[in-house]
């Protein structure tokens, strides 16, 4: 059994592509070069997530927005 927290926006979403290296550590999409960062975000709360025993999810359609979820065992 898991608890699911989902976290979503309506703002620029990704490609595919960008999904798919999301979670490395310091990847910067190109669409977020203007945000100031260093890369490390989601790389740090993927490692923290599955540190728990849990998973994380992206979902996102560029210009539509992105819906990440993530799912802690209880």
């Amino acid at each position: 059994n898991h608890d699911v927290v989902t976290i979503s926006d309506q703002g620029l979403g990704m490609s595919e592509e960008g999904q798919k290296k999301l979670f490395a550590r310091f990847v910067r999409l190109e669409q977020d070069r203007s945000i100031r960062g260093t890369g490390l975000g989601l790389f740090i709360v993927r490692r923290l997530v599955e540190s728990h025993g849990g998973r994380i999810e992206v979902e996102s359609l560029e210009g539509t927005g992105t819906t990440f979820r993530v799912y802690l065992p209880i």
